[in-house]
């Protein structure tokens, strides 16, 4: 303000009094009017400007801080798996221990068990030099897996988990058209004692805790399998493996975990 001012005083020193009228006088004060005017327009656009680069900004630093977080974090166990109650096969004193996370509604869990697990039954399990256990890890977007998971534990039951594991994952592409209660009852299971148990709140919270454990350990892909040392506490460590490997890269790992066991 004060430039416009002395602006103003200068031009009036070197502009005649005969020539500053009072029609020049109007139109100089509205001339610094409208300049003081201009002038205002200008630092609140400034202003607003600024404001609006700093929120900006702001929000960038923010978005570019939640974009960074992991949305799944690296598989880590921080403590040993819990096995109790869960099923298994094998000799319980073989050298090597193989936990499986798996999702009957999941097709390479389906591919796991279809060329894998055969092939390791055989060579590894069979032959007392690998146990093999398996864990629920239902995926929330598999809207039949917890049903599957929960009829393959009501299965057990009655002395028939592992002939509905295989059942289910064979008939995997019936799920969403019969359920996982309409491939079990085709199993010549006892009905009632089935549908009751599924239904029951202690199944459901056997599912649950193998799938907080899961997460507890940064697991939430299928199939996921740890592998290490049998343990005569029924629990467990080892090597997290992702994924539905071939068999030989399978075996080979299998192989590499025995020759190791074996040299300790």
């Amino acid at each position: 303000m004060k430039l416009f001012n002395r602006n103003l005083e200068d031009y009036a020193k070197r502009t005649p009094r005969s020539r500053w009228s009072s029609t020049q006088k109007i139109k100089g004060i509205l001339a610094v009017s409208t300049a003081k005017n201009a002038l205002m327009v200008a630092i609140s656009m400034a202003i607003g400007i600024g404001m609006t680069l700093a929120t900006q900004h702001w929000n960038r630093q923010t978005n570019q801080l939640t974009n960074q977080l992991p949305i799944k974090k690296n598989p880590s166990l921080v403590s040993p798996l819990l096995l109790t109650g869960e099923p298994w096969i094998g000799r319980k004193d073989a050298p090597l221990t193989i936990v499986e996370f798996s999702d009957f509604e999941c097709s390479y869990c389906q591919r796991f068990h279809q060329t894998v697990l055969p092939k390791l039954k055989k060579e590894y399990i069979e032959s007392g030099l690998v146990r093999f256990i398996h864990k629920d890890l239902p995926l929330p977007f598999h809207s039949q897996a917890k049903n599957a998971a929960a009829a393959a534990r009501c299965a057990g039951k009655q002395n028939r988990y592992w002939q509905m594991y295989h059942k289910l994952f064979d008939q995997q592409a019936c799920l969403q058209c019969k359920g996982a209660k309409g491939i079990a009852l085709e199993q010549e299971l006892n009905t009632g004692d089935l549908e009751r148990c599924m239904s029951h709140p202690t199944t459901l919270a056997l599912i649950n805790a193998n799938v907080s454990e899961a997460h507890l350990h940064g697991i939430r892909a299928t199939p996921t399998f740890v592998i290490g040392r049998t343990q005569i506490d029924n629990s467990h460590s080892g090597t997290i493996v992702e994924g539905a490997l071939p068999w030989p890269q399978f075996k080979t790992m299998v192989d590499q975990h025995l020759k190791a066991l074996r040299g300790t």
